[in-house]
């Protein structure tokens, strides 16, 4: 993913449509390489989203990118362990119950309206009523965060332009057990 002059508080990705049940698995996993002129670890964020759509019912999960020198070769350097996403899938289970819990303005939190859950430096978004049974929609971005006046030093709030390349998404850890089957007749 090339992104030019990419302005602060904006993003761009790219997205594909398939049909997947997320149930018997407990991780899911990606590598990122980051690389520009002029850009430091942090300036970007790169993010996942997978969901039954991408605008209105999806988990976004988001890590901050580490960006690989120019003339690298070590696969280590390239490929940084920091910017690995390798993320629980019950964590998008608990930001969707601690946003059932939420409160705004008073009422109940509206599902259509983004719920943000901290998981360390990563965030996990919750819009609508996801659902890892019907995982229709994968999409793979970067964000320029938006400089905030919280904490000015942060971000240089300036324009970006750097490559991105995601590698590898897979889900792990399946489980293995058995079930059960069962027919009856009345």
């Amino acid at each position: 993913l090339s992104v030019r002059n990419l302005r602060d508080g904006y993003g761009r990705a790219a997205f594909r449509t398939t049909m997947n049940d997320f149930r018997s698995y407990k991780r899911l996993e990606m590598f990122i390489h980051a690389e520009g002129d002029q850009l430091r670890d942090n300036d970007l964020r790169a993010f996942l989203r997978v969901g039954t759509d991408n605008q209105d019912n999806y988990y976004d999960y988001e890590i901050p990118l580490k960006v690989t020198s120019p003339g690298t070769s070590a696969p280590r350097a390239i490929w940084p362990d920091q910017n690995k996403i390798d993320v629980q899938l019950r964590l998008f289970l608990e930001a969707k119950a601690a946003r059932n819990k939420a409160v705004f303005n008073g009422q109940p939190w509206p599902i259509n309206r983004p719920f943000i859950y901290q998981d360390g430096q990563n965030i996990i978004t919750v819009k609508g009523q996801p659902d890892l049974s019907k995982v229709r929609v994968y999409m793979l971005g970067v964000r320029n965060p938006l400089r905030s006046l919280a904490s000015p030093g942060l971000d240089d709030g300036l324009d970006k332009t750097a490559q991105i390349w995601f590698n590898e998404m897979r889900l792990t850890d399946f489980d293995e057990r058995g079930g059960w089957a069962a027919t009856a007749r009345m």
